[in-house]
């Protein structure tokens, strides 16, 4: 939708892109107002988001793709929710602004990509800590009450009403009522019933061994006629760059290689994939409660690689590199890569990009015929701008360690006094501590699933998948600072006045 408007519109897709996560930042501040009260450290947080380097790496803001919305819409999430749970005192006038911006920003991010999961424990936690509060305060359930808890559930109802809106139309031009093929439909199926067959061979990230391709189709008549054309596809998609000579393929890759191994079988229509998925899973699940295929446990989402014992510490060990890569901002760059245009096909689809988005590419000298004069001026005036995005890269590199670990620590303090006064009947920290510890478990949450995913399935600590965490680390590190800053000056106010 967001592609078509600048089509229509003749308008830069990196300029809008920079505009959306720009109004992000000044909504997102205008949210945790009430929280930064000092005019300078207000100005400094808003400068930490602004110039945030995830938005302007190359694998995002300079690639056309579906990931540069992300940290736009995970700080209007956080930023909305916070406003509600700060202002849940003010006029219902004030909260329906906030309500409706929470409903659309959730919407358009939990629709945008299929794992977007993540947010959805801090949309819980800070929802029954805003109930919570409010119930304290008023001490009894009342008009008021019901009120500002219909502003809570307004995101979700806009959530629910826009994924139906989806459905029908995938229905009224493909004919499935679903959201996502990948992740409620015959596909879904299919996809659980192969990962439910234990492999006799247990390899590291590979759940679909080639040796269970072979056992599978010796007992699905439906999954037999797809296997040829699955065991080259697996070989084609396979593990070369990381295991050269293997010809298995990883977890993070064996949909897109069953479901071109569908395609390449003859079943083209959605119609026919469709009837050959369930064709596929009624004939495993049948064959695995017959005994015939050995069942072993799944995760609750088909898109999550089944777990291993052998699993636990490499998933730990992800959990640190991946705080590690976060916070040092590490393989973030700008950079003015030249297309790769070995086919007349591939030229062809980037010209459509060019048209689509506004941008001009950077060709080979193959590709431009030997007319390079004109690009190479468009690259000198790009590199005075990506010299000082990259500097900046590094500012953050060394910044983003020394403001995670005080961010940490003020964290770990605070918690601690948090209780200490719960205890006591008071409640001065609360509202900062729940701010914080939400924001933080968006952030645990992403991290873990990014994590397991790194430890089962592929290499995915990559800032590709990983955007929608910094926008949040810098919000988390940002007030959690500031918040030990404020503390630290008070314990020396105290200290002065009893001298």
């Amino acid at each position: 939708m967001l592609l078509a408007l600048i089509y229509k519109y003749r308008l830069p897709f990196i300029f809008v892109i920079t505009l959306l996560y720009t109004i992000s930042c000044i909504i997102f501040m205008i949210a945790i107002r009430k929280l930064i009260k000092n005019k300078y450290w207000f100005i400094g947080i808003f400068a930490l988001l602004l110039f945030n380097p995830i938005m302007y790496s190359s694998e995002i803001i300079q690639r056309i793709y579906r990931n540069a919305l992300i940290p736009t819409f995970s700080l209007l999430i956080i930023g909305s929710y916070i406003a509600l749970f700060l202002r849940r005192n003010e006029k219902n006038r004030y909260l329906i602004i906030w309500s409706l911006l929470a409903g659309i920003s959730l919407s358009t991010f939990y629709y945008t990509r299929e794992d977007s999961m993540w947010i959805v424990p801090f949309i819980i936690f800070i929802t029954v800590a805003t109930v919570v509060y409010k119930l304290v305060e008023e001490k009894k359930i009342n008009f008021e009450l019901i009120s500002k808890i219909t502003f809570l559930v307004i995101p979700v109802l806009m959530l629910i009403i826009f994924g139906q809106y989806i459905a029908s139309k995938n229905e009224k031009y493909y004919g499935l009522k679903i959201k996502n093929i990948l992740s409620e439909s015959n596909f879904t199926l299919a996809l659980n019933s192969i990962y439910s067959v234990r492999p006799n061979k247990m390899i590291d990230c590979v759940t679909v061994t080639q040796e269970k391709v072979d056992r599978m189709a010796a007992v699905s008549p439906s999954f037999e006629t797809i296997a040829p054309k699955l065991h080259e596809t697996i070989g084609g998609l396979g593990r070369l760059d990381r295991y050269p000579g293997d010809n298995e393929i990883e977890d993070g890759w064996v949909l897109w290689a069953i479901r071109t191994a569908v395609v390449g079988s003859g079943y083209e229509t959605i119609e026919e994939e469709q009837e050959i998925y369930y064709k596929i899973a009624t004939e495993l699940n049948s064959a695995m409660q017959q005994g015939l295929l050995e069942r072993q446990h799944v995760m609750p989402s088909p898109l999550l690689s089944p777990y291993r014992k052998t699993y636990t510490y490499n998933i730990l060990k992800s959990i640190l590199e991946t705080v590690k890569y976060i916070s040092t901002f590490d393989e973030l760059k700008i950079s003015n890569k030249l297309v790769t245009t070995d086919t007349d096909t591939n030229l062809s689809e980037v010209k459509k990009f060019e048209e689509i988005s506004n941008e001009k590419a950077l060709y080979t000298e193959k590709a431009l015929l030997g007319n390079v004069e004109e690009q190479q001026g468009y690259i000198d005036s790009l590199n005075i701008n990506n010299n000082i995005c990259n500097i900046l890269i590094k500012i953050y590199s060394i910044v983003g360690v020394i403001i995670g670990i005080i961010g940490i620590i003020n964290y770990i303090v605070l918690t601690g006094c948090t209780i200490k006064q719960l205890l006591h009947k008071k409640y001065e920290n609360i509202e900062k501590w729940i701010i914080l510890s939400a924001i933080l478990g968006a952030l645990f949450t992403l991290i873990l699933g990014i994590s397991y995913n790194n430890a089962a399935t592929c290499d995915s600590i990559k800032y590709l998948y990983l955007c929608g965490t910094y926008s949040l680390y810098l919000a988390f590190s940002g007030i959690s600072v500031y918040n030990a800053f404020i503390e630290i000056h008070k314990y020396k106010k105290n200290l002065l006045r009893k001298e």
